[in-house]
């Protein structure tokens, strides 16, 4: 039986690996930065899309008359 070990891809490291070239740290927080943004993004577009939807059901509420009480009876 042959017992040689393949390095898993998911484990490689950050500064760099047999395949391509490392990965300077600046071009690291670049990366973290990028992703923040496009986290904080992401959040503010559901929080805004949730606004956009209560907005929406109060204004349909209003023009048929319909209130809290009627939801919950």
């Amino acid at each position: 039986m042959n017992s040689t070990r393949r390095q898993n891809p998911i484990h490689r490291s950050v500064t760099g690996s047999k395949n391509g070239p490392s990965l300077s740290d600046q071009r690291y927080q670049d990366l973290l930065k990028s992703a923040s943004a496009f986290f904080t993004s992401a959040e503010e577009s559901t929080e805004e899309r949730r606004q956009t939807v209560i907005d929406e059901i109060k204004e349909q509420m209003c023009r048929h008359g319909v209130t809290i009480d009627d939801l919950l009876s």
